[in-house]
């Protein structure tokens, strides 16, 4: 794993070359399971199946909670009352890259727990939040351009807490939490990617994939005291 741009580490993914439409143009069914590409002789249960095999979207049109569209597999997210799902998690991300998109310091701030930051900040070296959220904010730019807009977002991956490949990362969020005192408060850990079919409008009016131009971004969804934050 790598250091990111966004939270702590992230990984390099190979991406998958992809036309993306913007967002008004988009031909894609929201609030509703997409179609998997699996082979029909493959017969597998769905809890065997692979992050990704039942991909769900959530846009503008059916959640108003939502202004871009976000992908996601309903197995891993919205808890087990399928009819009175909980998309908090899903929000959160949603949350996250809408703040990034404006660089909107407020808004990213109120996604993380009460002294997560400054623990952060001082761990990284930071003189302030506020340093670190417009370096992250400039090294997106370096990669996407003046003008980037993120509006079509696909969480490519989850990792649950004890999974090989989210543990670095987990470990360094558990030390943050602990060293302010609400490690003990923590009843959810995990670890998503926001790849795969990501896409943005660039400056130019041009729309891109992602991870065509820089690394997929991760971070953490921790629930706390019941609620979630970004970590």
């Amino acid at each position: 794993m790598k250091k990111i741009l966004c939270g702590i580490m992230a990984i390099l993914m190979t991406a998958v070359i992809v036309s993306c439409e913007n967002d008004s143009d988009s031909s894609s069914t929201s609030g509703e399971q997409l179609v998997s590409n699996m082979d029909k002789d493959v017969n597998l249960s769905e809890e065997d199946m692979p992050y990704g095999a039942t991909a769900f979207e959530l846009s503008k049109d059916n959640d108003s909670h939502v202004k871009y569209t976000i992908c996601f597999d309903k197995r891993y997210f919205g808890g087990d009352d399928e009819n009175n799902p909980d998309y908090s998690e899903v929000y959160a991300v949603h949350d996250y890259i809408a703040g990034l998109n404006s660089n909107d310091h407020d808004a990213i701030k109120s996604l993380y727990y009460d002294g997560y930051l400054d623990e952060a900040c001082k761990s990284k070296g930071y003189e302030n939040i506020d340093e670190y959220l417009d370096g992250v904010y400039n090294a997106i730019v370096s990669y996407l351009g003046e003008g980037f807009e993120i509006n079509y977002i696909d969480i490519s991956e989850c990792l649950s807490a004890d999974a090989q490949g989210a543990q670095p990362y987990i470990e360094t969020v558990d030390e943050y939490l602990t060293n302010i005192n609400a490690l003990d408060k923590v009843t959810s850990k995990k670890v998503v990617e926001i790849g795969g079919y990501t896409c943005y409008t660039g400056g130019d009016g041009g729309s891109y994939q992602l991870t065509n131009h820089m690394e997929s971004i991760i971070f953490g969804l921790y629930t706390i005291d019941g609620q979630v934050y970004i970590a």
